[in-house]
């Protein structure tokens, strides 16, 4: 069959390249050939899930492996069609395929576990995303487990000690278990955990290896999962532990991922704006309560996976916020159901907003220098544009723009909504063009 699409596509190849024949295959095609591409392949395969701290330990582990092997990583995208792509555009001469897993609804994860055919599984944590889906933490801890499942008995699963559904994985493979975490029995143990923003996340562990610190740039305390979950697996692969706490110390977190953006005489951002499900609200809220400047401000967008209704979860967010912070900024339709008091809205200690450019003209009008603004919210809000309004001339304020993709990555956040499909044709017709001109 290889050697049939080898005929069947010689041509093309030639004049347009491996890359071009793979866009121009269907989901079917492209399937079939990264089967045949993974069982090629002599790299060392892994596969990173869990309902938070996925994307943030598969990025940090690839950095990590890139200082001992040529490393190929799929990042922040964890579809099927996706990781197809990755298993066909990875190098034959790659010694690591680093690829994030991601599960949406009940048995996505199978067919990848399947098609990745990971030699070393990683699993983060388990918790209520996709709650629609899933609906508890059991049917979530079944699905990611699908990943542990799919390992050889000759095969490696990092598992975080501290997270009982985690854990229970262990009985659905032969592979090797290493552990992490605060409990006494991890094999990689969590000493100590110290962040303070300006003061980025500092982590101790301890493993048969020695005593470590690891210095880190994230601002959350919530990273030592993503930390120690890298760390342990470069370091089973046979990392040394000083090159893996070099290679740590320098990586730059994801700047959406609170990440900050810092303004010149203007506030500073935690820029947490991928996802908010309910669960993830309190770690990023700790972040502000444990920082070091004095003015602090809490901008909270749309929440999901919650328990209990919309109000349970805007509720929980204000109550979290209010000791920790001089202001809460909602942004969207469920305002009213932080019970905020008449006294509260009155004070200004909580405001809401319908919209994000209206949040954005406020901020931006009351802002004081050297503030720290929280902004949290699920990815199709868009709220990273409140920051970066302080560093572009952001003209894109659509409400519904349906895109899956930070404003950055998009590019056309200096572009009118209703502009940008004529800025596109224009950039790939400026692209082409390009393309085609003679080089000296």
């Amino acid at each position: 069959m290889y050697q049939a699409f080898r005929n069947a596509t010689r041509s093309f190849r030639r004049k347009h390249g491996p890359r071009a024949i793979i866009a121009r295959l269907g989901n079917g095609l492209r399937l079939k050939l990264a089967q045949l591409r993974r069982g090629r392949s002599k790299a060392l395969h892994i596969g990173i899930t869990g309902s938070s701290a996925k994307s943030t330990t598969t990025a940090l582990l690839a950095h990590i492996l890139e200082g001992q092997g040529s490393v190929y990583a799929q990042v922040y995208e964890n579809t099927i069609p996706q990781l197809a792509r990755t298993l066909c555009h990875a190098p034959s001469q790659a010694d690591y395929v680093v690829a994030e897993v991601g599960a949406t609804v009940k048995g996505s994860i199978t067919p990848m576990a399947h098609l990745l055919r990971p030699d070393v599984a990683i699993i983060t944590k388990v918790g209520l995303e996709h709650y629609s889906a899933f609906r508890g933490k059991d049917a979530v801890a079944q699905e990611k487990g699908e990943l542990v499942a799919a390992l050889s008995p000759s095969g490696l699963a990092v598992l975080n000690a501290d997270d009982p559904h985690v854990m229970a994985m262990a009985k659905r493979t032969q592979a090797r278990i290493v552990t992490f975490g605060r409990s006494k029995g991890a094999d990689y143990r969590l000493d100590a955990a110290e962040a303070a923003f300006p003061r980025r996340l500092k982590v101790t562990v301890s493993c048969r290896k020695g005593s470590f610190e690891l210095q880190t740039a994230f601002v959350g305390e919530e990273f030592w999962i993503a930390t120690l979950g890298a760390f342990a697996a470069a370091v089973e692969l046979g990392v040394p532990p000083a090159l893996a706490a070099s290679r740590i110390a320098g990586f730059a977190a994801p700047w959406n991922r609170c990440g900050i953006l810092a303004t010149a005489g203007g506030p500073a951002f935690i820029v947490d704006t991928v996802k908010a499900p309910n669960d993830s609200i309190p770690a990023a809220i700790a972040i502000l309560r444990n920082a070091q400047p004095a003015n602090k401000r809490a901008v909270i967008g749309f929440i999901s996976d919650y328990t209990g209704g919309p109000r349970k979860g805007t509720a929980l967010a204000y109550d979290l916020a209010y000791q920790c912070s001089d202001q809460f900024i909602f942004v969207g339709e469920n305002g009213h159901r932080a019970r905020a008091t008449a006294e509260d809205r009155n004070s200004g200690k909580f405001i809401d907003f319908l919209l994000p450019k209206e949040a954005s003209d406020y901020v931006k009008a009351t802002s004081r220098p050297n503030e720290l603004i929280l902004l949290k919210g699920s990815q199709t809000q868009h709220l990273e544009r409140i920051a970066l309004s302080w560093t572009h001339d952001v003209q894109c304020w659509e409400t519904n723009c349906g895109k899956y993709i930070d404003c950055l990555q998009c590019g056309m956040v200096e572009v009118p909504y209703h502009d940008h499909r004529k800025a596109r044709k224009a950039r790939s017709r400026a692209m082409r063009n390009k393309g085609s001109q003679p080089t000296d």
